[in-house]
């Protein structure tokens, strides 16, 4: 069996559901396998849990005239404030939603954020 004739075969097979298939030709035979489907016991879990952004506009860590006391590893509390996004001249807080440790803030301060954009990530307690 020559490479194009194998390369048509195998074009064919990723374009149906087949994942595996024999050829026999005369005295010649040709196992071929494709894996289509990703791995169905390979799963992600995690236990941090993502903070996102509660609109579109700016994030600020602190209200005006506040200083930022927010650091990675630090510990928080559920329901205190990490931030606010600016939107108007009006603040709409982001909430710590669980009691944890702040393992990765991933947003600077006077940053643009879009709504549901994670911006920092908490592992809980």
């Amino acid at each position: 069996m020559d490479v194009k004739t194998l390369s048509k075969i195998t074009k064919w097979m990723e374009s149906t559901d087949l994942e595996e298939i024999t050829w026999k030709n005369g005295g010649d035979k040709i196992s071929l396998k494709v894996n289509n489907s990703p791995e169905s016991h390979s799963k992600f879990s995690s236990t941090i849990v993502p903070v996102s952004a509660p609109s579109i506009g700016i994030f600020r860590f602190t209200r005006p005239g506040k200083a930022n006391t927010l650091k990675q590893g630090m510990s928080v509390k559920k329901g205190a404030e990490l931030g606010v996004v600016e939107v108007a001249k009006e603040f709409k807080p982001v909430i710590a939603p669980v009691d944890g440790y702040l393992k990765i803030i991933s947003i600077e301060d006077g940053k643009t954020v879009e709504y549901g954009q994670p911006l920092f990530f908490i592992e809980p307690k």
